[in-house]
């Protein structure tokens, strides 16, 4: 059975930049996730913690890069990765 390996896609500015790009990109039909912590959550939602990180899969990168360039807003994501091969 192949492993299903993540891969970094972009970085974000906060918690809720991050839960933007997640959900935009499962509304997409590309599973993502980020490493912010829904701890934000419970004070309503503020994000307190800087700086995350996208991740999906390997072979789902390009097209979530392409998802993310047609949104003026995500145009200018920090180091948004190229996976190696």
């Amino acid at each position: 059975m192949d492993e299903v390996r993540d891969t970094l896609l972009c970085e974000v500015s906060n918690e809720v930049e991050a839960a933007m790009v997640v959900n935009l990109l499962n509304e997409n039909e590309i599973p993502a996730h980020s490493d912010a912590s829904q701890a934000g959550n419970a004070f309503g939602g503020l994000a307190f913690e800087p700086g995350h990180k996208v991740f999906v899969a390997r072979s789902l990168a390009g097209k979530a890069r392409e998802i993310l360039e047609s949104y003026p807003h995500f145009k200018k994501l920090r180091n948004v990765h190229e996976p190696e091969d």
